[in-house]
This record gives structure tokens, sequence and C-alpha cells, in this order.
């Protein structure tokens, strides 16, 4: 299995109602026929004084997806869809960061 993580900051005079657009948009995503599983998250503020040192905030937002294996997340890549919305996101982040992790098999 693939691992495909997205980390990213929206530009900061983004408004509402295009933030809310872009994450429907990436959502949407999830329709493509290779996505196995697909996730949007927004980084914790830890409520624990004590665990906030862990926390790296460097990135707000993060875009997690899987694929079954390499083939799939390159087929996702240069999928119609995937190329539009990639250039939406682009637009509308101030910084980004993408890795791919292979899983490894279990002992």
């Amino acid at each position: 299995m693939i691992r495909h993580l997205v980390f990213f900051n929206l530009k900061t005079d983004l408004e509402p109602a295009d933030r809310e657009w872009l994450f429907d948009q990436i959502h949407g995503l999830s329709r493509i026929r290779v996505v196995t599983r697909l996730a949007l998250g927004k980084l914790l503020e830890p409520r624990e004084e004590w665990y906030r040192p862990r926390m790296s905030p460097e990135f707000e937002w993060a875009l997690t997806m899987e694929f079954e294996n390499e083939d799939a997340l390159y087929i996702y890549q240069q999928d119609p869809g995937h190329v539009a919305i990639a250039q939406e996101i682009r637009k509308r982040v101030s910084s980004i960061k993408v890795m791919d992790f292979v899983s490894l098999p279990s002992q």
C-alpha cells in the first residue's frame, strides 16, 4: 500500500467560501477509482501543555490518501480530475510538501 501525504498552509487572505469550495473539491478526489482512502485534517491544537512541544507547527492542514500500489498512485497523478484540483490547490496555498510512503509487511 502507498500512503500519499500532502501537508499545506492556506494563504492568509483566502476567503472562507473559497476554502470550503476547495475542501469540497479535495474530498471529491475520493471518486477517482484508484483512491482507496482519503482524509483531510487540520493540525491538532493540543489541550495538554506537555504535548505541545511534540507537535510540529510547520503545516496547518494535511491530506492523506491511500493507494493499493505504486501503479495506482501514478494513475491518480495523471488523472485529469487530480491535475485540475492540484492546480487549484497550488493557487490557494502559501506552502506545500508532498510525501509518499510504502507500507511495510506485517511481521
